[in-house]
């Protein structure tokens, strides 16, 4: 449980850039920030990692429909597709009815995750595009578990509650994946 909250706290972490505490001496943020940028408050930083995770899911799996040849590869990626566009719809109208500003692309590593996947092809490229899927699905797991012991905001908890079975299910299903 402990490794688990520390995941968690980590990735609610990881969306504080080093502007909140100053920064380097003179920089200023460059282009949009989102709120989680500016802000502290945990209901915001679990909006801001949550639209990262679903993102990610997003054009990880998009990227596995043109690269895959496995039927149960591409079909777990376009359930992911079309799940995690619907709970971003929903995350984002949550967060524009707050005013809170959530980011519109995967986070730096996750990005860094998505560069590796290109680079791969055939049962290199699925193992790695499950490992992931169970990666992110169980940090996202976390995240929602973590979040609802400490959240504050009703809708925000709702929506973390609504997610999280579809969240386990994902995770079990791509566990049962092709790869190692």
């Amino acid at each position: 449980m402990q490794k688990r909250f520390l995941t968690a706290a980590t990735a609610l972490s990881l969306v504080i850039p080093a502007a909140l505490a100053g920064g380097a001496e003179g920089q200023q943020p460059v282009g949009p920030v989102t709120t989680a940028q500016v802000s502290n408050d945990t209901d915001v930083l679990f909006m801001e990692v949550a639209s990262m995770s679903n993102l990610t899911e997003i054009t990880t799996s998009q990227l596995a429909l043109q690269k895959s040849t496995n039927q149960n590869v591409r079909a777990y990626a376009q359930q992911m597709i079309t799940e995690h566009t619907r709970a971003q719809a929903e995350l984002r109208a949550l967060a524009n009815a707050k005013g809170v500003r959530i980011a519109d692309k995967p986070g730096a590593d996750q990005r860094l995750q998505y560069n590796r996947l290109t680079t791969l092809s055939g049962a290199a490229f699925d193992a790695a595009y499950k490992n992931v899927q169970v990666g992110g699905h169980q940090m996202t797991l976390d995240l929602i578990e973590t979040y609802r012991s400490v959240g504050k905001d009703q809708q925000a908890l709702a929506y973390a509650a609504k997610i999280q079975p579809a969240v386990a299910r994902h995770l079990e299903e791509a566990k049962a994946l092709p790869g190692s």
